[in-house]
């Protein structure tokens, strides 16, 4: 058992330093995602902080802790997304998330397979468990981002469809493994069934909570908590109808977040400026909340990655599905390259593509289920490996987007300033205009 002083340290610990990494990014537009993965690392693997007793009771709640990181950020995320935006950004997201995740999936197996002599089923499952990007990483970043609002509400889509396919389809792999049947019927009907009860608890139960907020004054001392403790109901709830969880917070919080917009649709009674103001004490908190469940989970993360198994035949292994991934990206960019904000913000796309503790948990999968042989025994480490090292690559990547985009901006309005200058030089009535003007504008000031 942790003693109650060192948990009070670990926690003012790790939201002081979820503060001060959100305040270097955005001082250096450098990730501290990468950073707090080793701050993980160095208490675990490095200098032991961490007993291992309290290691594999860590590692058992694996499931838990990255639940609670998928429901926050999720429910952030859908809280800025733009409505509008969202329908008219969801078709063409969720074909590119589909391609992105065959490619993925398929160039893994093939190259898996011919090259390191893994069974064509299992390399396709080792495909498909590293085969989606990870929410609680690309979230937080392109909400931060440079990038277009389309590109934002394209990748937080991305993060939200990708998990279910990865879940279906990793377990459907798993299945044919154990019981040497499949069934493209079942997986299909599984991947519609998941979103379409996903989409319709979360966009009722957001309509509902919006007029609860909006009528019952009584809560409103609660209404982050109580959004809160709703919030993860919803959850719950669509997970017990074999629903995609993950996918049904985003669309509550996406409803939430656009309150007025959807109450307006359904010719509704609309929020007053109390309720406005109530409903942004929720964002406020939320993104407080936020902010330390992120640094929570990769800290985490990095606690409970472990390198002690890795070979070189894993860590040759690993470089080939990041590679993959980032093919993948850029595959799929170009089969949408007629699409004009894929094309503009074709370097933030790209560089978005690091695994989370999705991934982890399918790792762990066919081992828990009693599959033990060469090729699941190697899962863990390499999924564990991959997580670790697309973090980084992710991390620079953006950076150096980050600062070229910047540096695009800077030199345009220094362009736009130079230009303006010099039409004003060659038209000296533009000069005399502007004059009078400010002249006209004075006098008026003074008549005042």
């Amino acid at each position: 058992m942790i003693e109650p002083n060192t948990f009070f340290l670990i926690f003012s610990a790790i939201f002081l330093i979820a503060f001060f990494g959100n305040l270097f990014f955005k001082k250096t537009r450098f990730s501290d995602i990468s950073i707090l993965l080793i701050i993980g690392f160095l208490i675990g693997s490095v200098f032991n902080l961490i007993t291992n007793s309290q290691l594999e009771i860590l590692k058992s709640m694996s499931s838990l802790f990255g639940s609670l990181a998928l429901i926050i950020i999720l429910f952030e995320g859908g809280l800025h997304l733009n409505f509008y935006k969202v329908l008219r950004e969801i078709g063409k997201a969720t074909m590119f998330t589909i391609a992105v995740f065959f490619f993925t999936v398929l160039f893994s197996g093939v190259l898996l397979h011919y090259i390191f002599s893994i069974p064509a089923i299992y390399a396709l499952l080792i495909g498909s468990a590293i085969g989606g990007v990870s929410s609680a990483v690309v979230i937080p970043l392109v909400m931060n981002s440079k990038s277009k609002e389309e590109t934002k509400t394209l990748i937080t889509l991305e993060s939200a469809i990708t998990d279910v396919l990865c879940i279906i389809v990793f377990i459907t792999l798993f299945e044919i493994i154990v019981t040497q049947k499949s069934s493209v019927q079942f997986v299909t009907q599984n991947i519609i069934s998941a979103f379409a009860i996903a989409t319709v608890i979360g966009a009722v139960s957001g309509i509902v909570w919006t007029k609860v907020l909006r009528d019952f004054n009584v809560i409103r001392k609660f209404n982050y908590l109580l959004t809160l403790s709703f919030l993860f109901l919803i959850y719950v709830l669509i997970e017990y109808a074999k629903g995609n969880g993950a996918f049904g917070v985003l669309i509550f919080g996406l409803v939430l977040g656009n309150s007025n917009e959807i109450l307006k649709i359904f010719k509704m009674k609309t929020l007053s400026l109390d309720n406005v103001v109530s409903l942004n004490e929720v964002y406020k908190f939320q993104a407080e909340i936020s902010l330390f469940i992120k640094a929570f989970f990769f800290i985490y993360l990095g606690l409970i990655i472990d390198f002690s198994s890795v070979t070189l035949n894993i860590i040759l292994i690993s470089a080939v599905l990041i590679f993959v991934s980032i093919a993948s990206r850029y595959l799929s960019i170009y089969v949408f390259s007629g699409d004009k904000t894929i094309k503009q913000d074709t370097r933030y796309i790209l560089s978005l593509h690091a695994r989370g503790l999705a991934a982890a948990v399918l790792g762990t999968y066919p081992i828990a289920m009693g599959l033990v042989n060469s090729y699941t025994l190697i899962l863990l480490p390499i999924t564990f490996l991959v997580i670790f090292l697309t973090n980084i690559t992710t991390t620079f990547m953006f950076f150096f987007t980050e600062r070229n985009k910047l540096k695009e901006e800077s030199l345009n309005e220094e362009s736009s300033q130079k230009d303006s200058s010099q039409e004003e030089e060659a038209n000296p009535y533009s000069l005399i205009k502007k004059s009078n003007k400010n002249k006209n504008s004075k006098e008026k000031i003074d008549a005042n």
